[in-house]
């Protein structure tokens, strides 16, 4: 499987775990000015950005090791104008779903981070 559909099955199974949550998929691979975010979802009253990380296996490390402080601030950029685009007044949040793997393809871990930033 390359990286590409790796990611895009990330962001699958993220979609379907935030739709079981109760969060409305508003756009999935959301550009913005050579941005991208991964999903933007409507949770209530706030928009979010969520930023999608799978990891298979342990040898890199965990998904959740993988985000960091300039991803974020990208995101943050990215949210701002897509909610513009959208023509959305609701109150801005970045949220990460992060999926770990074992290299054995026996188990899935999903976790959701709310309001990481």
């Amino acid at each position: 499987m390359s990286t590409r559909q790796t990611g895009q099955w990330g962001e699958e199974i993220a979609a379907l775990f935030l739709r079981l949550k109760g969060f409305e998929v508003l756009r999935t691979n959301a550009r913005y000015e050579r941005r991208e975010v991964d999903l933007v979802v409507r949770d209530g009253n706030a928009l979010v950005a969520v930023e999608v990380k799978l990891r298979i296996g342990d040898r890199f490390g965990t998904a959740a090791e993988s985000i960091d402080e300039r991803k974020l601030a990208r995101l943050r950029v990215a949210l701002t104008g897509i909610a513009r685009e959208l023509g959305l007044a609701l109150s801005p949040r970045i949220d990460v779903v992060t999926i770990d793997i074992e290299a054995t393809g026996e188990s899935m871990r999903v976790e959701h981070y709310a309001g990481v930033s």
